[in-house]
């Protein structure tokens, strides 16, 4: 058995050597103590509270309490905005309502003043010579001339209807603004009144003339007039020759002519009115034409 010798050590090489690192890198075995003492390096949050002054309960409470009433007021501000605009959006309407009545108005009262003045004309034909040819002709043309038609006003109510079944009046909150409304829609109901009484008028004296008168004749009477620019004085247009239903004719063309007269002089006045009431809403709403 050969014994190393000193000499031998020259034949070992570096790499037969340990390695320094190998020897650092042992296994490190954990005791149950030591686990103990690392887990207790990460501490348990406190879960218990220390008790909260009153002062912070109060301010607490202020706090909560400032949140519900801003929003509440915001709340307020906010559906009092949108009224206002519902308000002005109403007022709106009613202006353009207003504005379209005047419209019709004009053109209804233009039409009814003619019409008085044609009956007007009829009524200066003496009675007495009724049974004259050329009295009954010239009877008949004014009657049918002026007498066919019925100018009845009829009164925009869209905006109203929109605002009654949106609650009524209850949206106006402008100082005296509602009761003017009221007012605007009385007087067009009290024209619907009035009206009873000129188309009740008109009927009854329609239906009279047509009695008196043949009906049938009048494309063929009016014909004759177009072509020669003169009323016909030689047509017999009569249905009757009953002196009483001539005279009856005579009585309901005055009645139905201060009817007619009383009617247009309320729609003139209901135009007055409108006039008024359209200058006091631009006035309380401070509006212009670009408003509208």
């Amino acid at each position: 058995m050969n014994e190393e010798t000193p000499d031998n050590l020259s034949n070992i090489q570096p790499e037969d050597l340990p390695d320094e690192n190998n020897s650092q890198q042992e296994i490190k075995i954990i005791t149950p103590n030591q686990e103990t003492e690392i887990m207790e390096v990460h501490h348990h949050p406190d879960l218990h509270h220390k008790p909260k002054h009153l002062k912070e309960y109060l301010l607490e409470f202020l706090m909560i309490f400032l949140a519900v009433t801003l929003g509440f007021f915001a709340e307020t501000i906010r559906e009092k905005i949108s009224e206002n605009h519902r308000e002005k959006d109403y007022i709106v309407g009613l202006i353009n309502n207003a504005q379209s009545d005047i419209s019709n108005l004009n053109e209804l009262i233009s039409a009814n003043e003619l019409e008085v003045k044609g009956i007007d004309s009829l009524m200066r034909i003496s009675k007495n010579n009724f049974m004259n040819i050329p009295v009954q002709d010239s009877i008949f043309y004014f009657a049918v001339k002026y007498t066919s038609n019925l100018h009845i006003f009829t009164y925009n109510d869209l905006t109203l209807v929109q605002l009654r079944n949106a609650g009524g009046y209850s949206l106006i909150k402008t100082d005296k603004v509602a009761d003017t409304i009221a007012q605007y829609e009385y007087k067009n109901n009290n024209i619907l009144l009035q009206e009873r009484f000129y188309t009740d008028s008109y009927l009854q004296t329609w239906s009279c003339l047509k009695q008196v008168f043949d009906g049938s004749l009048s494309g063929k009477f009016f014909h004759e007039y177009d072509s020669t620019n003169k009323i016909p004085s030689d047509m017999h247009v009569l249905a009757t020759r009953d002196e009483e239903k001539m005279l009856l004719l005579y009585s309901n063309y005055w009645t139905f002519a201060g009817t007619l007269n009383g009617y247009n002089n309320m729609l003139k006045e209901h135009l007055k009115y409108l006039e008024g009431f359209i200058i006091f809403l631009k006035r309380t709403y401070n509006m212009g034409k670009a408003d509208l």
